[in-house]
């Protein structure tokens, strides 16, 4: 592929594509034509809006939960459930695959 650093656009865009001719409205009867632009706002849009809005307060984690993991692992009092983190590997695959 060669690149051409003319500046020139290529034929294919051309300004002579499909220009449309501004309406002349000068010859109608006087009355003014009723044009009006509407938005919609999807639903779905709306509730990531405001589930965004409730994360923003908030920091992501417990740092009383996490002060009182470090100090259970400092003192060696602290427990891993081997169970509990199977399932949630298992459950998490699951949800993977079935998307």
């Amino acid at each position: 592929m060669k690149v051409d650093n003319s500046g020139q656009l290529p034929a294919s865009y051309s300004s002579t594509q499909n220009k449309v001719a501004p309406r002349d409205n000068a010859g109608t009867t006087g009355v003014a034509s009723s044009r009006s632009d509407s938005v919609s706002i999807n639903p779905l849009a709306s509730r990531i809006s405001a589930v965004e809005r409730q994360l923003s307060g908030s920091t992501g984690f417990d740092a009383q939960k996490v002060e009182a993991i470090k100090s259970a692992i400092a003192a060696g009092t602290f427990s891993v459930n081997p169970e509990k983190i199977a399932d949630g590997l298992i459950s998490s695959t699951q949800e993977l695959l079935s998307r």
